[in-house]
């Protein structure tokens, strides 16, 4: 997987986007239109996941929308099919690939009763305390995967 970041958002996000695009297949519907049917709809926040989570609020149907009227979503569908006729007449050796994801990532997430993976709470923290003879300590809890904390933790 051609990704940046650490083992848990990307690879995950891929497996699942690319089920959905196989699913979608199978039942003859366009990978945007079968991923707006299972969205969870505005009235339904706050929503209750089948393990647990709580999404507090969200509108992924008008961020689906704003992406397909930036992109003329339903325009490039077009363009594809008629470059896909074109090479079945063998007038072409030129297709075209559109890709869809739409994930949500947990940010935020609070108590981490919700967050714990093999017994590390998957939140960040800071403690800072300042001690009467003017001197502190900044105790940062964060989860590096690579983007230079202690570099900049030591700055700080």
């Amino acid at each position: 997987v051609a990704y940046r970041c650490s083992f848990r958002v990307t690879e995950v996000a891929y497996a699942i986007e690319r089920a959905m695009d196989i699913m979608a297949q199978k039942l003859g519907l366009d990978p945007v239109d079968f991923r707006i049917k299972n969205f969870i709809k505005r009235e339904q926040f706050p929503y209750n996941s089948a393990l647990g989570w709580e999404y507090d609020s969200g509108d992924y149907h008008t961020a689906m929308q704003k992406a397909l009227d930036a992109t003329d979503y339903w325009k490039l569908r077009e363009e594809q099919k008629a470059k896909q006729e074109a090479f079945k007449r063998g007038e072409t050796r030129e297709l075209m690939g559109i890709g869809v994801a739409f994930f949500t990532e947990i940010v935020g997430a609070g108590p981490s009763k919700n967050c714990d993976i093999l017994g590390i709470a998957m939140f960040d923290s800071c403690e800072i305390r300042i001690h009467p003879t003017g001197k502190g300590i900044a105790r940062m809890g964060t989860k590096s995967q690579g983007q230079g904390h202690e570099t900049t933790w030591a700055q700080i």
